[in-house]
C-alpha cells in the first residue's frame, strides 16, 4: 500500500487591509463568524485603508480581522474583531493583536481600549492583559413633559450650522481625555444624523454643544468648554432638547455617560433621569 502522505500545513499570512479587500472582507464579516463590532459613529469598512486595519488569512482565507484605526491622538479603540469559530479563536485574536500593537506603537498610541459587548470578547480581553478601566452607563427619561425651569440668563441656545464644527471639535478635544474625544470625520458623522444639534452661547461664542438622535430619541454628545463649565450651560442645552423632544412627541430620551462621571450623573439625575441597571465594561491596555 502506498504510504499515507500527510496534509500539508495550514499557512497564515497577516495582510494590512486596503480598499481592494472590500468584497472579500465584507463577505467575511457578513458569514456566520464572532464578530465584535466597536459602537462607532463609522462603521468597520469605513476605515479600510486606514492602519492597523489587519487580517489573516489561512490558506488563501479569511479566518479573522481585526481593526484599531486611532482616529485622535494618544488612545484607540478595538473598532472590530473577527474569527472563524471552527478554528481557534484564540490564536487567531492573538497573531492580529501582536501585529496590531506593534503599529499602534509606531504611532505613537499609549493605551488600546476595548467595549467589553459579549462574554466571548471579555475572555479575550481578559486573556490579553486588558483591564476593567471604567462602564458605561445608560440613563433614560420618561415624562409628558419637561419640568418647567427658569431661563438660565446669558445663555442663548441655536441650532448647529456647518460652520459651527470646528469650534465644536476643538470644544470637545478640550471637554474629553483622548479616549472620549472625537475626530472631525466622527463629528461630521454625527452630525449629518438626522435630530437635534444645538450649540450654547455666551457673549457671541459658542462655549457648549450637544448632538441628539431622533433615532431612538438618544442624547449622542454633551460637551461645554472646560472655561465655562460650572454655570450651568450643559443643563440649559439639555433642557432646551427635552423641551424639543416633548414637542414632537417623544418623550422617552436616552443617554449614556461613565460609571465615574459624577458631574454628569449628577445632571441628569437632576433632570429626571434614571440610570438603568445595564451597563457597558470598558477594557484597557497600556502599551
Amino acid at each position: 500500500m502506498p504510504a499515507v502522505q500527510p496534509l500539508p500545513s495550514s499557512i497564515h499570512r497577516i495582510y494590512p487591509a486596503t480598499s481592494d479587500d472590500l468584497l472579500e472582507l465584507s463577505s467575511f464579516l457578513s458569514q456566520n463568524n464572532l464578530i465584535h463590532r466597536h459602537l462607532d459613529w463609522l462603521s468597520s469598512l469605513d476605515w479600510l485603508g486606514r492602519q492597523p486595519f489587519l487580517f489573516e488569512k489561512i490558506n488563501d482565507r479569511i479566518q479573522g480581522a481585526m481593526c484599531a484605526t486611532p482616529e485622535v491622538k494618544g488612545s484607540t479603540w478595538v473598532r472590530m474583531f473577527g474569527a472563524n469559530p471552527i478554528r481557534s479563536m484564540e490564536d487567531t485574536w492573538e497573531r492580529l493583536l501582536s501585529e496590531t500593537i506593534v503599529i499602534l506603537k509606531s504611532l505613537e498610541i499609549n493605551q488600546l481600549a476595548a467595549l467589553g459587548l459579549s462574554p466571548w470578547f471579555i475572555n479575550l480581553l481578559g486573556h490579553s492583559g486588558f483591564h476593567h478601566h471604567q462602564s458605561i452607563v445608560e440613563l433614560d427619561w420618561r415624562q409628558t413633559t419637561p419640568r418647567k425651569e427658569n431661563p438660565i440668563s446669558g445663555i442663548v441656545i441655536r441650532a448647529m450650522h456647518d460652520d459651527d464644527l470646528l469650534m465644536v471639535l476643538n470644544i470637545d478635544r478640550l471637554a474629553f481625555n483622548p479616549l472620549w474625544q472625537y475626530s472631525l470625520e466622527s463629528l461630521q458623522k454625527a452630525y449629518n444624523q438626522p435630530g437635534f444639534h444645538t450649540v450654547a452661547m455666551m457673549h457671541d461664542q459658542i462655549v457648549g454643544y450637544q448632538i441628539s438622535t431622533i433615532y431612538h430619541s438618544h442624547l449622542a454628545r454633551l460637551a461645554v468648554h472646560p472655561e465655562n463649565q460650572r454655570q450651568h450651560i450643559a443643563k440649559a442645552l439639555l433642557m432646551d432638547l427635552l423641551k424639543k423632544f416633548s414637542y414632537i412627541g417623544m418623550n422617552h430620551v436616552t443617554v449614556n455617560t461613565q460609571s465615574d462621571n459624577e458631574p454628569s450623573l449628577a445632571l441628569y439625575k437632576s433632570l429626571g433621569f434614571k440610570k438603568k441597571q445595564e451597563h457597558i465594561p470598558v477594557y484597557l491596555l497600556d502599551l
